[in-house]
């Protein structure tokens, strides 16, 4: 278990530095690419994405979930599941591709249809790369994807601002897309023992489509109630107010890449490890929250109190509509942390079948939802996202308590920390508005005086989370 403990942090550290690396230069090249492209080129790109995300979420988790859950997965198991994930992706691009002309249509778009299609080239790479991905997650191997997404993202920047530069507009972005996935590909396949052979079985495939549809159907509920906001926007109003609704959720949703996936990518196989015990798996949750709410919420409060100098020191005034959802994406964020983190517990466990229940609850809400908010505009659409995710954490973790014990009031409970720093820090920072400085200098202030006191305030109150992350950097100094 101590063996199991050390490799998990190890592996957070790599999978944060990865995150941290390449998030932080695709941001540097979206802000780049912001100021050179207009809002209806991120628009445009917006609608496409909207199917592509789809098509992508049933490649990306039916498989590649059963090969980490599975607690012994031979190279058959692999190489099954390549053939099965490989199949599927070009199924999808075909259907991608005859219904691109109707897509385009029903946007009123006509070069969609050419968008679409090339863009969808990266649903058969990707298809390979989820099963790259399944193998390094379940080996805890992730200084392997530090390489792999680093080089794709610097290398696919580069190309898309060198586009942009030359006048390629949406097509710029297109290609910045898709030679992510293809280089990050690359680098998995030169740089992991795992390669597909021409094992195949039909058992294996049988025993991991078993559990891997249920988690599939889970993940692709999800994702098309998350773009369905996306969806009737594009659909409704202009691509100028989808690329301010998107762009507003970038910050928040970049963090929430970074940190997120960081300590998801993670957790999952570890949970996966201790699946049939109760006690561990509880651990397992308590960590994560404290860990992510005394993380997330300081950044998220900043974020929302200083999203005005933010937006226009980085993206420039043109995008100053942004900031509404920006805000809103920062709510959800912290809302999220709890539920997001018991969702894992419940696939960890293997109940598959229950995450698919559960989404029959959830969804007809949201339809419900969206569908009140669309008269009353944009900014309702975006409000109905944080209401619901409110209600996904207390049925996520209603049932994880009912599984193993853990309550809901002990899941509010280990926020609670976290909450009252971020409270101390937040009135301290409120008090900087009244300066008579303009908003640049009174932001820089913002960020000093914010780190500096939630970091006093975490060491008088010797919080536990700032202890942990405080020590391991200690030992990594070593």
């Amino acid at each position: 278990m101590s063996d199991l403990k050390d490799r998990m942090v190890s592996a957070t550290f790599w999978k944060m530095g990865e995150r941290v690396l390449s998030q932080g230069v695709s941001f540097i090249v979206s802000l780049i690419l912001a100021r050179i492209l207009s809002p209806d080129n991120y628009g445009v790109v917006a609608v496409i994405l909207i199917f592509i995300n789809i098509a992508d979420v049933l490649i990306s988790s039916g498989f590649s979930a059963s090969l980490i859950q599975k607690k012994e997965a031979s190279n058959a198991d692999f190489s099954t599941a390549f053939y099965c994930n490989l199949l599927l992706g070009i199924v999808l691009y075909v259907l991608l591709f005859f219904s691109a002309p109707l897509i385009s249509l029903l946007y009123q778009m006509p070069m969609l249809t050419s968008y679409i299609r090339i863009l969808a080239l990266r649903l058969p790479i990707s298809s390979f790369q989820a099963i790259q991905v399944a193998y390094v997650s379940r080996k805890l191997l992730f200084k392997k994807f530090f390489f792999s997404t680093s080089g794709g993202t610097i290398f696919s920047g580069i190309l898309g601002i060198i586009l942009a530069l030359h006048g390629f507009g949406v097509w710029s972005l297109i290609f910045q897309y898709l030679c992510m996935t293809i280089v990050d590909t690359l680098i998995l396949f030169c740089t992991i023992h795992w390669h597909p052979s021409r094992s195949f079985s039909l058992k294996s495939a049988k025993e991991l489509f078993s559990y891997g549809w249920k988690v599939m159907a889970t993940d692709l509920s999800g994702t098309v109630f998350n773009n369905l906001g996306n969806f009737i926007i594009g659909l409704r109003y202009s691509t100028s107010d989808l690329a301010y609704y998107n762009k507003g959720n970038q910050i928040p949703g970049m963090l929430r890449s970074n940190i997120y996936t960081t300590l998801i990518s993670v957790l999952f196989p570890g949970m996966s490890r201790v699946g049939d015990d109760k006690q561990a798996i509880n651990r397992f949750i308590s960590k994560s929250i404290r860990l992510l709410s005394y993380v997330l919420f300081p950044i998220m409060v900043g974020l929302f109190v200083s999203a005005k100098p933010i937006t226009g020191i980085l993206f420039s005034e043109k995008w100053f509509p942004m900031i509404p959802y920006m805000r809103i994406g920062c709510v959800e964020m912290m809302l999220s942390i709890s539920g997001t983190v018991c969702l894992q517990a419940i696939k960890a466990m293997g109940y598959s079948s229950l995450m698919f229940k559960m989404e029959f609850i959830k969804k007809p809400i949201y339809i419900l939802s969206v569908l009140l908010a669309i008269p009353f505009g944009v900014f309702a659409v975006a409000l109905v996202i944080p209401i619901n995710t409110l209600l996904e954490l207390v049925l996520n973790g209603f049932v994880i308590s009912k599984l193993t014990g853990y309550t809901l009031r002990q899941q509010f409970a280990d926020c609670i920390p976290a909450f009252l720093l971020t409270a101390g820090m937040a009135a301290i920072i409120l008090l900087l508005l009244f300066l008579p400085f303009n908003y640049y200098v009174i932001f820089v202030l913002q960020v000093i005086v914010g780190v500096l006191s939630y970091l006093v305030l975490s060491f008088v109150s010797n919080n536990d989370s700032f202890k942990f992350v405080f020590g391991y950097l200690k030992r990594l100094r070593k």
